[in-house]
């Protein structure tokens, strides 16, 4: 088999396993800032200016708990970009999604660390998103979590608030309040809001959740700017919904990440790729 024709059958290969071309370029949401403020005085901020790729970050080398590691690829610019195709599986399988990468902000589970986030203190959490680089694909997506997930300490979690920016149905962008329950892996939508007709003037959103002093419940609202930081549209959602998180636990914990969706090959590209597989075997045989 000449090297050409070695060269062209990978690269068909190559092309039917990862989703129509070797050389697509993977999703890459870009986050700008992430942070937290709590009793009215802000707690952390993460500007993502040369700390290093999380795990490491404001506070060294353990300011978070990463998951996904491989899909933090670049802190550059004051901004950190993920791949979440190149992050783990998803935790619950009831999702379009299939892979995951996030940051989990550590030191929040004790109640003596200053970073603890308990029932009688107010706070919101922040997280500002670049919409250079928009899902294009159901699965696809990034978000800002307040969880009561903590695997460390044996916890799987059953209530996580995510506020995520993917792709509908119809095909649209939306911005999704979802309730994720990990020890029942159920995912459910509790209210979108349509991004569609903002698209052509928006330059970055930011997602939010507050808490009130001496309150179990959150609220959840959202701001996307335009390039002059203009306010393009504002608002809340799951206004009309009790928003309860501390059911067992006394802790919430903030977190960032994104997710990606793995292409499967049609059926005719199986059928494709199982020829160019039985191409190599006659060629090497024939050799």
């Amino acid at each position: 088999m000449t090297k050409f024709r070695f060269l062209t059958a990978l690269a068909l290969v190559t092309s039917i396993l990862f989703g129509g071309t070797a050389s697509a370029v993977p999703f890459q949401p870009v986050l700008d800032e992430f942070w937290i403020v709590k009793n009215g005085t802000e707690l952390f901020r993460e500007s993502f200016s040369g700390g290093g790729l999380p795990p490491s970050g404001p506070d060294g080398a353990t300011t978070y708990s990463v998951s996904g590691a491989a899909g933090m690829t670049s802190e550059s610019g004051g901004k950190l970009t993920m791949t979440p195709s190149l992050g783990d599986p998803v935790a619950i399988t009831t999702t379009f999604a299939d892979t995951f990468t996030g940051g989990l902000r550590t030191s929040s589970t004790n109640s003596a660390s200053a970073n603890f986030l308990g029932i009688a203190s107010s706070f919101s959490i922040h997280a500002l998103y670049d919409m250079s680089n928009l899902p294009t694909v159901t699965g696809e997506g990034f978000q800002l979590r307040a969880t009561d997930r903590a695997t460390g300490i044996g916890n799987q979690g059953d209530n996580t608030y995510t506020l995520n920016v993917g792709v509908n149905a119809s095909g649209d962008v939306v911005l999704v309040l979802r309730l994720l329950n990990f020890a029942a892996n159920t995912s459910i939508a509790i209210q979108s809001f349509n991004l569609e007709p903002f698209l052509g003037s928006a330059d970055q959103i930011e997602l939010f959740f507050t808490k009130a002093a001496d309150s179990d419940d959150l609220s959840a609202f959202f701001v996307l700017y335009d390039a002059s930081d203009n306010v393009l549209t504002s608002g809340q959602l799951g206004a009309n919904t009790e928003l309860d998180i501390y059911n067992g636990e006394d802790y919430i914990r903030a977190q960032f990440g994104s997710t990606a969706r793995i292409p499967i090959p049609e059926p005719a590209s199986i059928l494709l790729l199982g020829l160019g597989l039985a191409g190599f075997g006659w060629s090497r045989r024939r050799k």
